[in-house]
Parts: C-alpha cells; structure tokens; sequence
C-alpha cells in the first residue's frame, strides 16, 4: 500500500513539473481557418523575362503587379525605367543572391499563414493583406513596407547578417540582426502590427508612454508567433537577450530612481527606446533599446494579470500609468 501511495505521489510530482504554465499568448487556433499565403514574386517576373521585348513579355503580368508598374508602364519613360532596373549589374547580382537563399518560399508562406490565424482569432474584422515580394536594392531602412493593404518584402534583405554587400551599401552593423532569413515572416507581421496599432491612435509623451507602447507592439509580436524566441522578436543577438534578461531589474531601478518614467525629455526617452549598438546610458555591452525590452514586460504582466482583456483592447487602452499600476511589475 506505501508502495503505490508512493508511485501515485511521484507520478503527481513528475506531472506537475512536467506541467509548462500556459502563456496568455497561447490560445487555441485548432478551429480558425485562413486562405494558405499566396507571396507573390514580382522579382521571379521581372527578372525571368527578355529586357529586349520587356513591353510584349510583361503584358500578362500587368494586372498582377500593377502595384508596381502602374499606369507609367505604358508609357515610353516607364519602360525605360523598368528596363533600365532589370539590367541594372547591382540589381541582377542582388537577385542572383536571393534566388541562393529564396529558391523557394514555401517556408515563409507557411510562416505567414499560421500567424495570420493567429490574427484572425485576435482580429477577425480586419481584411487579410496581401503578400509581395521584390528586390529593393538594399533598402534596409524599409525592408518591409505596408501600402493600401499590401504588404511588400524585399528579399535581399534577408539574406543573411553576413552578407557582404550590407556593409558594403553602409547597413550598421547593429542592424543587420534584423535581416536573417528566419526574420521575414517576423518583420513583415511586424509591419502589419505597426498598421494595426495606428487604428488605436496614442501620442505618447512621456517615456513610460514609449515603453508601453513600444511593448504592446512586442506583445502583438508574441500573440502571432507565440513559439518563436524572443530575441527573433525583438530583434536581439542572444548575447543582448541574455544581457537584458539578467539586467531587467537593474534597468528598471535606474528608471524609478532617476525618476525618468513620466519624464518628457525627448533625448533622454530616445538613449533608452532608440534603436542603436546598445542602450546609452548602461555602456557598450548593454543590449540596445533596454527601456522598450521593459515595457514589454510590463505589458506582459498586465496580460498575465488580466485575462479578460483581449488583445484588440489592449491596443485600445491609452493610460499607461493604469497598465503599469495593473501589471504589478516588480523585476
């Protein structure tokens, strides 16, 4: 009878730690369908077709990317542009390159499909986007853009923090965590987030403001890609996700001690949420934007504390001050 007692206790032990607490993020998508993720791949169009009978050969295509080519397709001058791109050496070898790491994107569109499920359950009214691709010519301040229901990836963009030709072209160093493969399905939802939350309009002004705001964006983040690692998400090297992990109290002492959360110094606000190397005012080795990595927690535990609130009325919320007195964030 001890024996079984025993075994009984430590089955209940061994399933209870076993037990992985369920995230508020986590929901059950089983029963939400989506159209599969079509991206269309303007770039495999255009550089697939002869430049010298470029008007003839891009005739069937017109309807398609008319987002591209436009009215000025059928004009002399809009040709020529589009000749002079597709023959442009830089721009071949740019897709010569991509076409090595994006021969095919079933990868992505898988990606974008289970996350736009993920919107669907948290925002049902809202159209899904439509998906393009194109080579941007190493736009990496906009490698992602969102137009009138579009949403535009430039693959060369996402090949690789080592590819040679983004430091070439001046892409910082710090910059270029962003663009690895396995980041574009992360910034392109991320772009659509951006889009989602402007429906929800706040002026932020003090730097409390910028956090939670800024951490309602990564909150989406989570909430669309809920297996993926944070660093994906908030675009940091796993040195800057483990610096910020170990450093989140530290970080928040100096907010409440220097008395800077309802601070409206715009220069100050900028060192902490900023992009850049690192975050100023806790030196060279600190992960970059450490205030925003903050307010991410903040609005974490303020989910984690009220499941009631969906993910729709979050974006809808403006009082910073409630959700940070809600969240009884003490790192």
């Amino acid at each position: 009878m001890r024996s079984l007692t025993a075994a009984v206790l430590i089955l209940i032990i061994l399933f209870l730690g076993g037990c992985k607490r369920k995230s508020p993020w986590d929901v059950n998508i089983s029963s939400v369908e989506v159209t599969p993720v079509e991206v269309k791949r303007y770039e495999k169009v255009l550089f697939e077709i002869d430049p010298g009978n470029l008007r003839q050969e891009i005739d069937p295509y017109i309807d398609d990317y008319n987002l591209f080519l436009g009215e000025e397709i059928n004009t002399p001058m809009g040709q020529q542009q589009l000749y002079d791109y597709i023959t442009d050496p830089m721009i071949r070898d740019l897709y010569d390159d991509t076409q090595q790491v994006w021969s095919d994107i079933d990868e992505l569109e898988e990606d974008l499909t289970l996350a736009l499920r993920y919107l669907k359950y948290h925002f049902p009214q809202y159209p899904k986007p439509v998906f393009y691709s194109y080579i941007s010519g190493l736009d990496f301040e906009h490698p992602v853009k969102y137009f009138e229901g579009n949403l535009i990836v430039g693959l060369d963009m996402f090949l690789g923090r080592d590819y040679e030709n983004y430091e070439k072209v001046g892409v910082p160093a710090f910059k270029r965590t962003r663009f690895v493969p396995d980041a574009a399905s992360v910034e392109i939802i991320r772009e659509y987030g951006q889009v989602l939350q402007q429906n929800y309009p706040m002026a932020p002004e003090t730097l409390l403001d910028f956090m939670v705001e800024e951490g309602k964006l990564l909150y989406f983040m989570d909430s669309m890609f809920p297996d993926l690692p944070d660093s994906l998400k908030i675009s940091y090297t796993t040195r800057q996700i483990n610096w910020a992990q170990q450093n989140e109290g530290h970080s928040w002492s100096f907010y409440v001690n220097n008395e800077l959360l309802y601070d409206t110094e715009r220069q100050m606000i900028q060192k902490l949420t900023g992009t850049g190397p690192f975050t100023a005012p806790f030196g060279n080795e600190s992960a970059p934007r450490m205030a925003v990595y903050n307010g991410w927690q903040i609005v974490r535990s303020f989910m984690e504390r009220n499941d009631d609130v969906s993910l729709e009325e979050l974006f809808g919320m403006t009082d910073s001050r409630e959700i940070l007195s809600q969240s009884r964030y003490r790192p």
